[in-house]
Formats: structure tokens, sequence, C-alpha cells
């Protein structure tokens, strides 16, 4: 049997068109009853890396969230909302600015700031990964990304998501301690195979393109999607907008791993695939896809030369965010102008950019690495 995807137009964030749109996708997927415990824990896990405000294409968008708070009471199971934004922001400026602190007070949800949960250690590699309690436990998770493009991983949606369920200090160490797309892929790859969330629901309404996954342009998909299997659900939506899901180092890790499904031919995408199939290809992060055209056996050999770092805009503001996001201590505070960066120390783990809340921090890549990218791409 196929694992199914299944896809809904949904032109706005009005109740009125978002609910028949889930119900479109749960129906497709064999109803969301049969995920519902009766009685049980329901965690809704959407994306709120930053303080945002929804209109920005950044974050989850809280009018998914109420939706499924609802449909989720209707089939009797007891929701409540979970997540770990960046480690430099205050929780209670991000629910503010994403309208969660609204949605929690007028729905009477409980918001669970998972970096104050306890933990169970997993090891990986000899490395301690901290996976919040309250996802082990919750009787059902339900992830709900926003669809992005990444400066660093290239795409983020389903499996990306997962990484919220980890303390937010450590993800930004985790960065450091695997400075590659390929191998921050395998440790996404493991923890997504640790929760593996039984549901997910893709806010692709209003999606990212170019230097997301917070400084992208916002682009009007659309459409929701839903499925029982994240990995097929990430691999569709790459096909769907013409990314290459073999440059996406966690699909491949998945892939390698055996979690979930990561064969096409084993994928039914059902649902509204005809009215949405003609998308155009959404633009990707220039960095990103430059880093991708580096053999791996001659990167030691001319890595001085291709490098991949941050290049701050004038309007940034100096907040000091980005320093205090570095997982390598390669930035530097230069109040009141923008901070330093030792480029020997980068690691060109976007953790900086994730951060800066001006749009202020551009991925930029050497002159030699977007040659190499700019030949390959006309060849």
């Amino acid at each position: 049997m196929k694992t199914v995807v299944a896809l809904a137009k949904c032109a706005q964030y009005r109740p009125e068109i978002i609910k028949p749109a889930l119900d479109k996708v749960f129906t497709a997927i064999g109803g969301l009853k049969q995920f519902i415990p009766s009685g049980g824990s329901v965690l809704i896990k959407p994306n709120l890396l930053t303080d945002r405000s929804p209109e920005k294409g950044v974050t989850t968008h809280p009018e998914i969230v109420r939706a499924l708070i609802r449909l989720v009471r209707q089939h009797g199971g007891n929701p409540f909302i979970g997540d770990s934004p960046a480690g430099t922001l205050k929780i209670e400026s991000v629910l503010e600015k994403t309208g969660f602190h609204a949605l929690c007070a007028e729905e009477a949800v409980k918001f669970v700031f998972l970096e104050k949960e306890p933990c169970v250690s997993h090891d990986y590699r000899g490395i301690s990964l901290a996976i919040t309690q309250t996802a082990i436990d919750a009787d059902l998770i339900i992830n709900v990304p926003k669809l992005k493009t990444h400066s660093f991983t290239l795409f983020t949606n389903a499996v990306k998501n997962v990484f919220g369920l980890l303390p937010g200090y450590q993800k930004i160490l985790l960065h450091k301690t695997f400075p590659t797309p390929d191998q921050f892929g395998d440790c996404l790859a493991f923890l997504y195979g640790i929760v593996k969330p039984a549901l997910t629901v893709c806010d692709a309404v209003t999606a990212m393109e170019g230097g997301g996954p917070t400084c992208g342009t916002p682009i009007q998909l659309g459409f929701l999607a839903a499925s029982s299997d994240g990995v097929a659900l990430d691999l569709a939506m790459c096909n769907l907008l013409k990314i290459n899901p073999n440059h996406v180092g966690y699909l491949n890790s998945l892939r390698r791993s055996g979690i979930g499904e990561s064969d096409q031919k084993n994928i039914e995408l059902t649902g509204d695939t005809n009215e949405l199939k003609n998308l155009r290809p959404i633009k990707q992060p220039g960095a990103a896809r430059a880093a991708r055209f580096i053999p791996r056996r001659l990167v030691k050999f001319i890595e001085p030369y291709v490098w991949i770092a941050p290049d701050f805009l004038e309007t940034c503001t100096a907040c000091g965010r980005c320093v205090q996001a570095c997982p390598t201590k390669a930035l530097t505070s230069n109040s009141p102008h923008h901070p330093i960066l030792n480029r020997r120390k980068c690691i060109a783990c976007c953790c900086c950019h994730e951060n800066c809340p001006e749009n202020a921090i551009k991925m930029t890549c050497s002159p030699l690495l977007a040659i190499i990218a700019r030949r390959r791409s006309i060849n």
C-alpha cells in the first residue's frame, strides 16, 4: 500500500476556508478520528522559530493551529501547544508577535514552553540529545510545520520541525558539533526516528522562498498538505516545488536509515493535485545551492577559497542576537556598528541568519564558489 500525501487548496487564513481544506486532506488519509486517542493528550507542534508576525511567512499561522485544536476536541482529544524557539529569544515575545498568545487565550488551550520541561537523553555518536519529556509522553504529536527554504539545509518542513523538540541552546550547540549539512542531516534523521510524529499538517498557504528560514521572501502557494509520514510529505513537497531531494541532506540520511517512505514510487499524491501541479519552482537559497556543487573529496584542498558566511546589511541595529546565537563565537559585538566576523571560526550554520529580527544578514558565498555554482547552473 502506498503512503498517501494529500493536498488541498487553501487560499487564505480564514476559518471558513481552512476547515474544509483540513477536512479534505484528513479524509484522503483515512480520517482524523483514527489518529486521535479518546481522552488522550495531543501535542500540536508548530514552527515558532522566532518573534515575527504571521504575515511574514516565518512561523506556522495560528489560524491553522486554531482549526486543529477544535478538530482534536471534536474527536475527543485533549490538545495543547508546545515548542522551543531559538535560544536567544524570550518566549513571551514569540507568543505575542506570532499571534499564539491570543490564540491560547481565545481557545483556552495550554502552551508548554519546552525549554523548561524535563528531558530524556538519547545517545547519538557519543553526544547526548535531550528530547523533551513532553513529546515522549504525549499520546499523539501533530506536527504543523511552515514550508520554507533554508540557507543551511536547503529545505525545511516536516522533518526539520521536530528539531524544536530540543531545548533552545542545545540546538545551537548541535550546529557546532555537526557543522555540515550532511552531518547535521544524520543527527536530524536520528532525532526524527525517535519522535516520529503520527500526523503532519503542512502550512503552505504562505510559504517562504529564497534566503529562508527567516530572511527569505513570503510566497503564496495556497495549499495545505497532510500525511501520516513526514518523510514522504517532505519528499513530495520537494518534487512539487522542483527542489532536488538528493540535495537535502536529511532526506538522504533518512533514506539510508530506512526511516519513513523515501521512494517516490511508493508515495501517492492525492487531493487537489491537478490545481496545484503547475506551481512554479520555488526560489532556492543561493548559498546553500552553491555549496552542494563542491565534491567532498576536494573540500579540504580548496577550503580557504570556498566559504559561505554572513554579510551584514545597513538595516543591522546591533541588537546582539546574532552574537548570542553563534555556536562557535565567530561574531564579536561592535556596537553601534554591525558585529565583526571571524571567518575562520564561522561554520555557515545560519544561526545568526535565523535569529536576526531585521533581515539584516545575508548568507553569501566566496567568489570562487559563486563561479563554480554559476558554471554548473549554466551547464
